[in-house]
């Protein structure tokens, strides 16, 4: 339940906050129009009305987290707190705190973070009360039980090997210990575990009676509810929580930095990852939006200086990035790369030259535009679901108390010049303030270098005179544009020898066209605000982007002559293969994945599925352009393809745009989208393997053969997946809550074109594998014999529901999935369909479906243990 406060891999800016910059005048951010009341307890309620969707996103933030912890620094207090908090109360269960939850539609998490923990709810706004008053009872009522915490201190010390195996994880902590010495920022909101063994109940009742107090804490609730009757139910649900005397923790403050820090760490990983950090003011300075637009800059997107000359020109970095992030009195501005270990030192030099250029003479006029377009359109699609507008409420609340926190921003973004660049440049990326981090193989020892139920409007199909089909949905709520287009390829179009094909080429696609060289397409929606992405899964070829209206005829021009007229350079190739067989290792650095992998190999062998999207090193080393284009050119055909727009469009004129970019597209024909029969009658066998990786943590997969996209059997599946992966389900009650035997267990369905599969699936202590593997046996047995209680299908229907209305929030999602569908020979509204198949699933049904794919003659068991 403790999100990173970064990811591990930052192709682009983290979701902290995103840059913001001016908008063109013709697209405004809508108004938040949030209200905010304070009970006679010191409870702060924010309220925010939005019927587009029956949904709700209520939150409660506590002001603590690691930096509040005092006599215990460092033991990561406020996150085992937060794991605490879902073990039960005097009037509820662990068990069902998540049963309530599931059974009202909601999804439940939480996390912690420097400065706080927020505990969410979101799901139906029917239920608004209901999730309240489990949230109020976690907060106010928790049990704090002796025993269940030394349960959970196991789960917590099994997710701290997890980091411990994660290079990001690892180069994250590197980076805060350097840089910080006094501030409580150094240390991991996880904790260490040396000091984590050393708290006990009473330390943490101590920790959640201090700071678990109404005037401590503010509640948010963003949706399709009333503001009147929220308030009213916050008063019901909480006004009774008694107001305690309540002293903020004193925070040290952290002397200047007076000259270069380094940290460097050896870690099991075929790569290197390096950070420059440099101290700056925190989250309420004057100087942070500049400094967040010079990070953007810098390092989000392909058209980024560091991207540019790292990646594109020099070819050293596999990936970069770039952000301010930190606590309200400090924090850090951080930039980092992934590279091979032997361009560590290039990688150092080259960073620290782009960094001196925007030191010396700040950015262009374009450079700073781009930010504008990009910010304005990144902060409305983060409006677009009722999580996003509570999250952002509650970050403004928290850090300057305001409702208006993002519009007062961006006005300070817009007031930003070159020279207000340079200057914070100046100020603040200056040798004496540096701290390098390094994570990689011997580093220690190396030199160091210098779609929703409110729908307004249906979609329109079409298909063009080249086959190509066309789906629209006109959707006006906010002023931005999704596009997809896809083509059937990837995995059941390769074969082993040239396996990763589609993936290699879809990236290659980026390195110029007849028109356009590299730098021009990824800086050309950057420029006004968009993004660009092509991609494959293991279906198909997917071009996608996002712009705000008035700009798909760009998009449009761009996405076609990516199409039609990319040139495949063999100098682009090399590139994108090194990248793509990075992908490949670091995936093998994952125990969890890599028994999926294994067990993935032998459920399909003898069918496309065995093989992943990514291919495998030996296939992407021979891959050649001329295979490449071999792709491409039986992919890239109208009978092949489907393009789905969502947004403030009118389907008259993109049909217009597509007919006059995508007319001419050669009519080809469509490729299949199921198997030979012989090939789908194919049957895996039971069998077993082991593999030992240089880990601490141990994982175990259990997986089965199932069926195919098209099969009505997927729907049982889809119900049994959701079932054995909540909180409250069988496996996680029985496996984790009862006998402590895992941190993380779950299930995985997958459905693919003609073939499937089942996984279950646990994270362990090696010592306790065995006893792991029995018992998940035991499970999956009675779940063969007797399927699932009426209870837990009529809670697994009402979170599926809840999950399938989340998920349509957004035109990139509901375009990608109208594209999904259609391309998979499902139907564009296979999607609306799904709530009414799902619900008509009964437990015979799944009884019959348990019973033919999970016998004990057809598990496939795969162990990964440490060496």
């Amino acid at each position: 339940m403790h999100p990173p406060l970064m990811p591990a891999k930052r192709p682009a800016a983290p979701a902290r906050r995103p840059v913001k910059k001016a908008a063109p005048a013709s697209v405004e951010a809508p108004p938040m129009n949030a209200q905010a009341r304070t009970l006679p307890n010191g409870l702060e309620v924010i309220v925010r009305e939005d019927h587009e969707h029956p949904l709700v996103s209520v939150q409660l933030w506590v002001r603590a987290g690691s930096l509040h912890e005092e006599a215990w620094t460092g033991a990561g207090l406020a996150h085992c707190l937060e794991h605490m908090l879902f073990k039960g109360t005097w009037k509820r269960s662990a068990q069902e705190i998540s049963q309530h939850i599931q059974q009202l539609g909601g999804y439940v998490n939480a996390y912690t973070t420097f400065n706080r923990t927020v505990y969410y709810i979101d799901g139906l706004a029917a239920h608004l009360e209901g999730y309240l008053e489990i949230l109020a009872d976690m907060a106010r009522h928790s049990k704090i039980d002796a025993a269940e915490l030394e349960k959970e201190q196991d789960v917590i010390r099994r997710e701290m090997a997890m980091c411990d195996d994660d290079p990001g994880h690892a180069l994250q902590d590197l980076v805060q210990a350097t840089a910080f010495r006094a501030h409580p920022l150094r240390h991991p909101v996880i904790g260490h575990r040396a000091v984590f063994d050393q708290a006990r109940q009473p330390d943490l009742a101590a920790f959640y009676q201090r700071h678990y107090a109404p005037n401590n804490c503010f509640v948010v609730i963003a949706g399709a509810v009333s503001a009147r009757e929220a308030f009213e139910i916050v008063e019901r649900q909480l006004g009774s929580w008694e107001r305690r005397p309540y002293e903020p923790a004193r925070l040290p403050a952290e002397p200047a930095q007076r000259g270069l820090r380094e940290g460097r760490k050896n870690f099991a990983t075929e790569l290197t990852r390096l950070a420059l950090g440099w101290q700056i003011p925190g989250e309420g300075h004057e100087d942070k939006p500049a400094l967040d637009v010079l990070a953007f800059l810098l390092g989000s997107g392909r058209s980024a200086r560091l991207y540019q000359e790292l990646r594109e020109k020099l070819g050293i970095a596999h990936w970069v990035w770039a952000g301010a992030w930190g606590a309200q009195e400090c924090g850090v501005f951080n930039a980092e790369v992934e590279c091979d270990p032997e361009d560590e030192t290039a990688c150092r030099a080259a960073m620290l030259e782009v960094v001196e250029k925007m030191r010396a003479a700040g950015p262009d006029a374009a450079e700073l535009d781009k930010a504008v377009r990009a910010t304005t359109s990144g902060q409305l699609r983060a409006l677009s679901t009722t999580k996003g507008q509570a999250a952002a409420l509650g970050h403004g609340w928290l850090h300057v108390g305001s409702l208006e926190h993002s519009r007062h921003y961006l006005e300070a973004v817009r007031a930003l010049t070159p020279e207000r660049i340079r200057e914070v440049a100046r100020r603040y990326l200056v040798p004496a303030t540096l701290s390098v981090a390094v994570v990689g193989p011997e580093v220690e020892t190396a030199a160091s270098a210098g779609i929703s139920a409110t729908e307004r409007a249906g979609v329109e199909r079409v298909v063009l005179p080249n086959g190509l089909t066309l789906l629209v949905r006109e959707n006006p709520r906010l002023p931005l544009v999704s596009i997809r287009a896809g083509f059937l390829a990837s995995v059941p179009a390769e074969t082993a020898g040239n396996a990763g094909v589609t993936m290699v080429s879809a990236a290659l696609l980026l390195k110029g066209t007849k028109k356009r060289a590299a730098r021009q397409i990824a800086s050309e929606l950057e420029n006004l605000g968009g993004s660009l992405h092509c991609s494959a899964d293991a279906h198909r070829y997917t071009l996608g982007a996002e712009v705000m209206r008035g700009d798909e005829a760009r998009a449009f021009d761009l996405l076609s002559d990516l199409i039609q007229n990319a040139t495949l350079p063999a100098a682009g190739l090399a590139e994108v293969k090194k990248r793509h067989l990075a992908s490949i290792q670091e995936e093998m650095e994952d125990p969890l994945t890599v028994a999926m992998r294994r067990a993935r190999r032998h459920i399909f062998e003898g069918l496309p599925f065995e093989r992943t999207a990514l291919g495998t090193e030996a296939s992407v080393r021979a891959l050649t352009v001329a295979g490449c284009r071999a792709m491409l050119r039986a992919s890239f055909t109208g009978a092949n393809g489907v393009i789905s727009v969502d947004g403030d469009v009118s389907a008259a004129a993109i049909r217009q745009l597509v007919q006059k970019h995508l007319g001419r597209l050669p009519k080809g024909a469509r490729r299949p989208v199921t198997l030979p029969e012989e090939l789908a009658r194919l049957r895996a066998k039971a069998g077993s393997w082991t593999q030992h990786m240089d880990k601490e943590q141990a994982v175990l997969v259990i997986g089965y053969r199932t069926t195919g996209l098209h099969d009505a059997d997927t729907h049982a599946l889809t119900l049994m997946d959701e079932a054995c992966s909540d909180m409250g389900s069988r496996l996680f009650n029985r496996i984790r809550e009862e006998l402590g035997l895992a941190y993380y267990v779950g299930a995985q369905s997958f459905a693919a074109l003609g073939a499937g599969a089942f996984y279950f699936y646990v994270g362990t202590d090696p010592a306790k594998v065995s006893l792991a593997r029995a018992e998940m046996l035991r499970l999956i047995a009675d779940l063969a014999k007797n399927g699932l209680t009426a209870e837990e299908i009529s809670r697994a229907k009402t979170a599926w529901k809840s999950s399938w209305l989340r998920s349509q929030q957004g035109s990139g999602a509901r375009a990608d999935a109208l594209g999904w569908n259609e391309i998979n020979g499902l139907g564009h509204d296979h999607f609306q369909k799904l709530p009414g198949l799902i619900e008509a699933v009964t437990g015979k049904d799944i009884r019959r479906v348990a019973k033919t794919w999970f016998g004990k003659d057809r598990a496939f068991i795969v162990e990964v243990l440490p060496k």
